[in-house]
C-alpha cells in the first residue's frame, strides 16, 4: 500500500497541540510560544511533512499550504432552524465539500443571525451567503467569494435567477393560468432577481399578479397563500420563490380545498430533493457545482469568476 503524506493533523497530532496551533507554530504566526514552535516544527521533521499541493494554487498570494487551513461558508440567516430545514445549504455544503475532497482543508460551517462586527481568528477564506451589501465590506481581511451578488469587488458564483423567474412565468402563462400569484423571497439579490424576471413576463403579456413578499420560509409562505385566497379565490396559479416557500403554500392550498394543478398549479424555484418528492414543478438551479466553483476560487484566485449558472424548470405533476 502507497505511503500516504502526512498531513498538518498528524504534525499538531505528533506535536500534542490543536491544529489551529500547529499552523500558527509552522508559518511563525503570534500565539504560540518557542518551545512549542520547536516542537511543531520538530514534529514536521520526523514526519517528512510536506507543504500542500493546494499552495500551488494560491501562488499569487504567496501563500504557504499550511496556512489553507480552514475555509469557513458563512450563512446569514435569521432561522435558528434554517440548517435542518433548507435544503439550499446542505447542497451548498455537498458542492464546498466536493471541491475539497482531495485537500487538506478543513471546512465550517457558521450560521449567524446578522452580520458579524469583525472577526479575531479570520480563516484563511470565506463563501458568504446572505451577506448585506453594508457588511460585506467588513469581511475582507480575509478571501472571500459570494453565492450571490453582493458587495461591488467582491466576486461570486450564482445562478442566473432572473431566467429562471423568466421560465417560471413563461410557463404559468402559456399553459393558461390567468389569476396567478406570487409568494416571493426576502429582500436579497438571489430573491430579487427571481421577482424581477418573473414580473418581466407577466408584464409583457399584461398580466396581473397578486403578490406578497416572503421570506424563504415555509410558515411565511403558508401565511401569505392564505392572504391570497382571500384576495382573489378564484386564483389559478401560485409561484413559490423557493421550494421551502411552496411547501407552505401547498399546505394552505390543500387545507382551503383547491386542487394542485387541476385549480392551482404551484410552481417554484430551486429544484431540490423537495420538489421531487412533492411532484412540484420547480427552477432547478445547479447549487452544488456553485459552491464547488466558489471553493475553486477562493484556493486559486487566478481562475476565471465563475459568472452565472444555467437554470431549468422541470415540469411536474403541481403544474
Amino acid at each position: 500500500m502507497e505511503h500516504q503524506r502526512p498531513k498538518l493533523a498528524d504534525v499538531a497530532h505528533a506535536a500534542g497541540v490543536s491544529r489551529a496551533t500547529a499552523s500558527r507554530a509552522m508559518n511563525g504566526l503570534p500565539g504560540t510560544t518557542d518551545a512549542v514552535r520547536r516542537r511543531v516544527r520538530d514534529a514536521a521533521a520526523q514526519l517528512g511533512f510536506q507543504p500542500h499541493a493546494a499552495a500551488r494554487a494560491l501562488a499569487t498570494g504567496r501563500i504557504t499550504a499550511s496556512h489553507v487551513e480552514r475555509i469557513e461558508i458563512l450563512i446569514v440567516d435569521p432561522d435558528p432552524d434554517a440548517l435542518s430545514v433548507k435544503p439550499y445549504y446542505g447542497r451548498v455544503l455537498t458542492g464546498a465539500m466536493r471541491a475539497l475532497h482531495d485537500q487538506d482543508v478543513s471546512l465550517q460551517v457558521r450560521r449567524v443571525a446578522t452580520p458579524p462586527a469583525g472577526d479575531d481568528d479570520p480563516p484563511f477564506g470565506q463563501v458568504l451567503i446572505n451577506m448585506p451589501v453594508a457588511a460585506a465590506a467588513r469581511v475582507r481581511r480575509t478571501r472571500t467569494i459570494a453565492l450571490g451578488e453582493t458587495a461591488p469587488g467582491i466576486p461570486f458564483v450564482a445562478p442566473d435567477n432572473d431566467g429562471g423567474g423568466h421560465q417560471a412565468a413563461e410557463h404559468l402563462v402559456t399553459t393558461g393560468r390567468r389569476r396567478i400569484g406570487a409568494v416571493f423571497g426576502p429582500p436579497t439579490p438571489c430573491a430579487l432577481e427571481r421577482k424581477a424576471g418573473f414580473l418581466r413576463v407577466m408584464a409583457g403579456a399584461a398580466q396581473p399578479v397578486a403578490s406578497i413578499d416572503g421570506d424563504f420560509t415555509r410558515a411565511r409562505a403558508y401565511a401569505a397563500a392564505q392572504e391570497l385566497l382571500a384576495r382573489e379565490p378564484r386564483l389559478d396559479a401560485v409561484f413559490a420563490a423557493c421550494d421551502v416557500s411552496a411547501m407552505g403554500v401547498l399546505q394552505a392550498l390543500r387545507e382551503a380545498g383547491r386542487r394542485v394543478a387541476h385549480d392551482v398549479a404551484v410552481v417554484s424555484f430551486d429544484g431540490s430533493a423537495l420538489a421531487e418528492a412533492a411532484d412540484l414543478s420547480s427552477v432547478y438551479m445547479p447549487v452544488e457545482e456553485e459552491a464547488a466553483s466558489a471553493i475553486r476560487r477562493l484556493l486559486d484566485p487566478a481562475l476565471p469568476a465563475p459568472g452565472r449558472l444555467p437554470t431549468t424548470l422541470t415540469v411536474r405533476g403541481s403544474s
